[in-house]
């Protein structure tokens, strides 16, 4: 059951991977910029089942770190250009669902990188 998983997730980011490569092409570079981060977690998340399948767990474990800090970096430069955005147009009530998303987003953080043994 687990191996249909795994190749399902392969064809999946295989899939999603070629549709971000047509989209990245057919746009200007300001979207191109958003859509890098989305890239490469595709392109880790192949890596990371590929490597599952195979039995190299530890190969799959830094390919699935490299799809958190993707993630990641997608999610903190989002909110660093809210923030940007908010004092700029100087809607600072903007802070406030800014803020609430920060609260919310570091629980993830912390587990996705520092769990506890």
């Amino acid at each position: 059951m687990k191996t249909i998983y795994i190749v399902r997730q392969i064809i999946v980011s295989i899939f999603v991977f070629f549709i971000l490569c047509w989209a990245f092409f057919k746009n200007e570079w300001t979207s191109r910029l958003i859509m890098i981060p989305f890239l490469i977690c595709s392109i880790a998340l192949f890596f990371k089942n590929l490597f599952l399948l195979l039995h190299k767990v530890k190969l799959a474990t830094i390919f699935m770190y490299l799809f958190r800090i993707s993630l990641f970096t997608y999610i903190f430069g989002l909110l660093i250009y809210a923030s940007y955005y908010a004092i700029i147009h100087q809607s600072y009530s903007l802070f406030i669902p800014i803020f609430l998303f920060v609260l919310g987003i570091i629980p993830f953080f912390k587990s996705a990188f520092f769990k506890k043994k």
